[in-house]
């Protein structure tokens, strides 16, 4: 469930891009960017998350993991692939 922010409108200041306010982060990963879920084995950018990615689901089935160092490519060495709608 996305509990942040409707998109807004573009600006001049953000060169006319429509702007997506970050994403709510789950309360124990505040200070962390990828989470990567256990069963399926793929990675995602807390940053740029979206509805697709379901990550309020992810939590609440307690089948994730976090990094240290948290970077992508800590993730892609336990063998974990970046997920295609939130990663580029």
């Amino acid at each position: 469930m996305w509990r942040g922010r409707p998109l807004r409108a573009p600006t001049p200041a953000s060169g006319g891009r429509t702007l997506r306010p970050a994403m709510v982060r789950p309360l124990r990963f505040e200070h962390y960017r990828w989470l990567g879920d256990k069963r399926s084995m793929v990675v995602h950018d807390l940053d740029a998350a979206g509805e697709v990615c379901r990550i309020d689901e992810l939590v609440r089935s307690e089948q994730f993991a976090s990094y240290g160092p948290d970077l992508l490519a800590e993730a892609r060495n336990r063998g974990y692939h970046p997920c295609r709608h939130c990663t580029r």
